[in-house]
């Protein structure tokens, strides 16, 4: 029986009477000691009692209270058949004092009795009929007519399941239509063996309970307490993290449901709040990897003011006083907007602004935008500058066009528009390696000097995170008034439908994309390809359509287009709005990713993206809302990402290790070659720099390891409403889906042959003519070619011919050049590092980590001895699993295993055969094993292999030729 203030105690918990009291009953005196039938007979007295220590234990509870059971998931059984585990809530709850150290205690309190001896389960509660109902129709999966509720869950595992701390809160749950279950604390959904010294052994495992849950495919998502306690709040995270990934383990789909009201649990807020409002965090729920970043990423703590508003206010105005201001709002919010009416009042007060972005055509929007000069226009500008000009990061040094001193910029006004992507290409894109030192020592310069002479600092981006903001506070070296503003407002909000497409590649996409321009749409399109051999890039789909569609016009932007002055692209960026309207197709790659906006209405009926998993995730959000025009969008993405950053760690602390272990394998490698004169290479001064590259590059990793997923979250979030398919381009058959595919494929073929055979006929360069165009902002397409065709004579030592640009577009010189150095250039390879570490520190004394672990071979050299590798260039050798087996278990070894990781990339599985794994690491080196035979009987055929051809491409002639080169190359150092 369950007594009145008990069953309101459920009620106002937000719970479902009768689910209170299918699972509820209040017990007293006598009746507690029914939570101790379960101890073992050591327990009890000779004639079957209770040990009196017992009856002392709980005589608090003799008093009153519930207790709570509902169903063994296991067995079906419920407290009506036999024992099923629960807990006892006491009236008056017993109390003990907790050692805080120096003899300080505190008084706590234990709410929740559990049955002693025995472990902990979980509480599946007993669910009426019509509660059974809502949920059905909530997940949109019927009921069978027998059977019990969590049976039906159980064998339906489309439907989500919500994991909570504490009954009450699971029936709250269930009350408003949701499948959930909960722990009676969040560290009991697991368990971890230990041995006779209480010394954790091997890997925790889910508890039964939860296992049964543990479908392929099932979300679950957890909803635990929103506490204050920054602590409690970290030790909840961390039960989340690691349960979670236990349930990533069999498959499942693991999100995380948190909140902002000041409501403790989801029962309180679910009695708190309108209904609506915990369906839309459900709806928000973000997966496993973004809750693990969410302390990395959450600006929420900085934020001094919250707004929202259609577009920012022109009259909001930051204190006088306040030198880093940052806004945080949706794309398309007037965030340029308002930044450009700030570089107007400067204009007017005679303070000069700088903008600083990542892209030169970014750079020149910005500079229209904002009224400035761009870098390039200063020296014919009728002002000069005078102003301050917009300038991509990679130009901030003395060898620039820029000129670059930050000492000339005092009391000035930095700009950093899209600050994200801006700090991320400034610490890892390859453009700013070789002046990585230079330019980063500047922009710290630049910061300090705008601010100690009362300038001020804007940091603006629709993603804007703490990593952006503590950067450049670390970086400020002292505390500095700050004013963050949020712009809470969703454009988006259920206005435009996303169409997604799924599979391996985007032909769905692409049969759907013809037949709405065959009705006459006007598509725009990003891509993020854009070479000649990128089937789906832009310069093949811009073939494609002309082929199929010779009557529309058609335009294609991306990083060579705009920068040939003999395409209709050129120049473009800065006047979009008036270019696009003339034409019926536009193909854009990521040079039409972020701070641009295409505010034509109208002109355009649908937005198509392909993500091949080259962008972040950030950015191909940020590509689909380019054009501001409430029209349909339609995506493919593929399923995981292909731009791993390090070791592909998701873990800040890890890739930190990773990079500092390997820098110092690559600096130990030199000094053993007798190489000293990087003994005193200068690594303090990057701390800042380092730990905001290894930040955002976890955040990167994250994204990359669930693409698809990832990029459906985000949009999600930001307002799109989620659709299969739009069936009015629905091809009619799979044979319309597959023939897109092989138009394309012929299509690439057809125009990549043309582009090989192209490149050996181009104009020969001299070295100085070759270095002249590598210079040159500016290029033909004949330029291009003749450059393309000077780097490959110069990085190979043989003529150009299409057999060779091939090739090297399918990443066969990183492979050539690991064999290189492996074998006969391995002398070499002390001073080819030596080089490159020197130019990587030409001046300066100082080296960024994840350059120089880019930037030499050393330590992959080394390690390819150790595996040794050489075995498998013996021809006349033979391999089977079994020959190889002990060779493959110490590759499996983990410590081995994360070694390998970080410094090839390549992740040794436990389920990959002994010639797999050996297979992996010879493809580094362009090589494979070759099949040779079968052996052994009808219970043991296995093949055997011969060791590797070890001229399979013709690369003998490459490697004398660079032989020669290094060579002499030597010598004359030796001489000098």
């Amino acid at each position: 029986m369950l007594e009145a203030r008990h069953l309101r105690e459920w009620i106002n918990s937000g719970v479902d009477q009768e689910i209170a009291k299918l699972n509820v009953r209040s017990l007293s005196g006598d009746q507690i000691y029914e939570l101790c039938y379960n101890l073992p007979r050591s327990e009890r007295t000779n004639p079957g009692t209770l040990r009196t220590k017992w009856f002392n234990k709980y005589k608090h509870c003799e008093a009153g209270g519930w207790w709570c059971s509902g169903i063994d998931v296991l067995t079906g059984e419920t407290a009506k058949d036999s024992f099923v585990w629960g807990q006892f809530k006491p009236d008056y709850p017993r109390t003990y004092q907790e050692k805080k150290g120096f003899g300080k205690t505190k008084t706590k309190t234990i709410k929740y009795e559990n049955p002693p001896k025995t472990d902990t389960e979980i509480y599946a509660l007993q669910v009426p009929r019509h509660i059974w109902e809502r949920i059905a129709q909530h997940n949109n999966v019927s009921i069978s007519n027998d059977g019990e509720f969590w049976s039906w869950v159980l064998s339906n595992p489309q439907i989500p399941i919500i994991i909570t701390e504490g009954a009450k809160k699971a029936g709250a749950l269930l009350t408003a239509g949701y499948a959930a279950i909960a722990l009676p604390g969040i560290y009991n959904g697991y368990r971890q063996a230990k041995d006779r010294f209480g010394f954790k052994i091997g890997l925790p495992k889910l508890i039964p309970q939860l296992e049964a849950f543990a479908a392929e495919g099932r979300e679950i998502v957890f909803c635990f307490d929103n506490d204050p306690k920054p602590k409690t709040k970290k030790n909840v995270n961390k039960a989340i993290v690691k349960t979670g990934k236990l349930f990533e383990l069999s498959g499942c789909i693991v999100k995380v449901i948190t909140w902002n009201h000041p409501a403790k649990g989801v029962d309180d807020l679910l009695v708190a709040t309108e209904p609506d409002h915990f369906h839309d965090l459900h709806d928000e729920r973000k997966p496993l990897l973004n809750f693990e970043l969410a302390d990395l990423l959450d600006l929420s703590p900085y934020v001094d003011l919250t707004i929202n508003k259609r577009y920012l206010p022109e009259g909001l105005t930051p204190p006088e006083d306040a030198q880093l201001i940052g806004l945080l709002g949706g794309k398309g919010t007037g965030k340029s907007f308002w930044i450009s009416r700030r570089v107007d009042r400067n204009r007017e007060r005679g303070i000069a602004t700088i903008v600083i972005t990542h892209r030169i055509q970014l750079a020149k929007a910005l500079a229209n935008r904002f009224g400035i000069d761009h870098i390039e226009e200063v020296r014919n500008s009728e002002t000069g500058g005078i102003f301050g000009y917009a300038l991509c990061v990679d130009s901030l040094h003395q060898k620039s066009l820029a000129k670059f001193n930050p000492s000339d910029w005092e009391g000035t006004h930095v700009i950093i528009d899209e600050a994200e992507q801006v700090f991320w290409h400034l610490l890892d894109s390859e453009t700013c390696q070789k002046n990585r030192v230079t330019i980063l020592d500047n922009f710290e310069e630049l910061i300090k000097t705008a601010i100690s002479t009362g300038g001020k600092i804007y940091l603006s981006d629709a993603d804007l995170s703490q990593i952006a903001l503590n950067y450049i506070e670390k970086l400020i070296g002292y505390p500095v008034k700050r004013w963050i503003v949020k712009n809470l407002y969703n454009s988006n909000k259920s206005k435009r439908k996303l169409f997604n497409y799924g599979g391996n590649d985007p032909r769905e996409l692409i049969a759907s994309l013809k037949k709405a321009i065959a009705r006459g749409d006007k598509p725009l399109i990003h891509t993020s390809g854009q070479k000649h051999q990128s089937g789906w890039g832009t310069i093949n789909l811009e073939r494609y359509f002309n082929k199929l569609f010779s009557d529309l016009k058609i335009l294609r932007i991306d990083a060579e287009s705009v920068a040939d002055p003999q395409h209709p692209a050129y120049g473009c960026m800065g006047n979009l709005n008036d270019i696009l309207p003339q034409y019926d197709i536009v193909l854009c790659s990521p040079v039409v990713e972020t701070g641009v906006s295409i505010d034509i209405k109208g002109h355009f009926d649908s937005v198509w993206c392909i993500a091949w998993g080259v962008q972040t995730v950030d950015a191909v959000c940020q590509s689909l809302e380019r054009l501001r025009d409430d029209v349909p969008r339609h995506l493919w993405a593929r399923k995981t990402g292909i731009n791993r950053v390090g070791n592909g760690a998701t873990k800040v602390k890890q890739l930190l290790a990773s990079q500092n272990q390997l820098t110092k394998a690559n600096i130990s490698l030199l000094q053993r070659a007798g190489i000293t004169s990087f003994d005193d290479l200068n690594f303090d001064w990057q701390k800042a720099h380092f730990e905001t590259w290894a930040k955002r590059a976890v955040v990167v990793n994250a994204g990359m390891k669930q693409y698809r997923s990832s990029i459906l979250e985000k949009l999600k979030i930001e307002g799109y409403s989620m659709s299969g398919r739009d069936e009015q381009l629905q091809p009619d058959s799979k044979e319309e889906i597959d023939l897109a595919k092989i138009e394309i494929d012929e299509n690439k073929k057809a125009g990549y042959r043309e582009y090989c055979e192209k490149v050996p006929k181009a104009e020969e360069l001299n070295e100085r003519e070759l270095k002249e165009l590598k210079e040159k902002r500016s290029k033909t397409e004949a330029e291009r070619l003749a450059e393309r065709k000077g780097n490959l004579k110069q990085r190979y030592g043989v003529e150009a011919t299409p057999e060779l640009v091939e090739k090297d577009d399918n990443g066969w010189y990183p492979k050539l050049r690991l064999y290189y150095y492996l074998t006969i250039g391995n002398q070499f390879l002390p001073n080819r590092d030596k080089r490159k570490l020197a130019a990587l520190t030409e001046g300066t004394g100082k080296a960024f980590k994840p350059d120089i672990n880019r930037q030499c071979l050393g330590m992959k050299v080394f390690t390819m001895k150790l595996l040794k590798i050489e075995q498998f260039f013996d021809k006349n050798a033979e391999f089977c699993k079994y020959s190889l087996a002990d060779w493959c278990d110490r590759l499996r070894n983990p410590k081995t295993k994360a070694e390998l990781k970080t410094i090839f990339g390549v992740n040794v599985c436990d389920s990959d055969s002994p010639i797999q794994v050996a297979n992996k690491f010879l493809k580094l080196l362009g090589l494979r094993l070759s099949e040779k035979r079968w052996a052994g009987g009808r219970d043991d055929k296995h093949r055997i292999y011969s060791g590797c051809n070890l001229n399979p491409d013709d690369r003998d002639r490459i490697l004398t030729q660079w032989y020669q080169r290094d060579v002499e190359q030597l010598n004359k150092e030796e001489v000098a």
